[in-house]
């Protein structure tokens, strides 16, 4: 891993994976959960290492970057141990003005529609929504990402799906609070937001405050589901599937005897695996998501 990160005037850090395409959906996962987003896909050509794809974003220069830096080169080290063809995983990065970071952003990130009522849109956007809808905020500069990967959206849909019945939510690694906001919005009262990352902690609080959102959403920090004691009606987690497949087994507790779990992040070749894990643990899927590579799964207790 390649960085350039002398200490200048400079307050935004512009990496390069180089991999294949066939690890696309591994990488992106990994990014998605470190809380990146706008993700720039490129092909390349290099006879040395076989890599053809170059995926490029942006983090802040501040004291999570190099922890972040950290946590991407063992999780992209360790990809092969999945039988995922990695390529060379090479990483690059240097520093960029925050000026070109923002227009950037500026020329990439717009109000989004992602499911029939919620919007997401950036701060600096206008967007006058309408009746039916509800409109998430976020800002790219407060360090994570904007939740608008395949397998967020498919999250909020289900979410949305399952809102009317249901007046608690369990979220599972957090990340930026997207999956909270967007229940709270859509009428879910009582919810917890975990996760490992002391970073993703403060950032979803961040965001639930620009949100406007000051009670009902309550954030901790802790591993997987160790620290949590109750049930709930909807629990959902966003995940690599090697984490999911950790969570399984303790999944069935955090769920309400009528209640529904949402599991994302999960690429097409680890779907079979992680429905067998959930049958061993009397889970049943009742409905599958699929947009691209990734999947969705939706289900109840046995």
């Amino acid at each position: 891993m390649v960085c350039n990160n002398k200490k200048t005037n400079k307050e935004w850090m512009e990496a390069k994976v180089f991999t294949k395409q066939k690890a696309l959906p591994a990488v992106s996962s990994i990014l998605d959960d470190l809380g990146v987003d706008g993700l720039i896909k490129e092909k390349v050509k290099d006879e040395v290492s076989d890599d053809n794809l170059m995926v490029k974003f942006y983090l802040p220069v501040d004291k999570s970057l190099e922890a972040k830096l950290s946590v991407l080169k063992s999780k992209i080290k360790h990809l092969p141990d999945y039988d995922i063809d990695l390529g060379s995983g090479r990483i690059e990065c240097e520093s960029i003005s925050d000026q070109d970071w923002r227009e950037s952003w500026k020329e990439n990130f717009k109000s989004k529609q992602v499911t029939d009522k919620l919007v997401i849109k950036p701060t600096w956007e206008d967007y006058q929504p309408k009746p039916e809808e509800k409109v998430i905020e976020i800002d790219p500069g407060m360090a994570f990402g904007t939740g608008s990967h395949v397998t967020t959206t498919m999250c909020l849909e289900a979410i949305e799906e399952y809102s009317s019945q249901y007046s608690d939510l369990l979220d599972i690694g957090t990340g930026t609070g997207i999956l909270s906001i967007g229940a709270y919005l859509l009428g879910i009262e009582d919810i917890t937001a975990i996760d490992i990352d002391e970073t993703a902690v403060r950032i979803a609080k961040e965001n639930l405050k620009l949100n406007g959102i000051s009670q009902g959403v309550k954030v901790e920090q802790g591993n997987l589901a160790e620290e949590v004691d109750n049930s709930y009606g909807l629990v959902v987690a966003n995940l690599l599937p090697h984490i999911i497949l950790d969570l399984i087994p303790n999944l069935r507790q955090l769920i309400d005897q009528e209640g529904i779990f949402i599991l994302s992040g999960i690429t097409q070749e680890k779907k079979k695996r992680i429905k067998e894990e959930l049958k061993e643990f009397s889970l049943k899927v009742i409905e599958v998501k699929d947009s691209g590579d990734w999947v969705t799964l939706i289900g109840e207790r046995c």
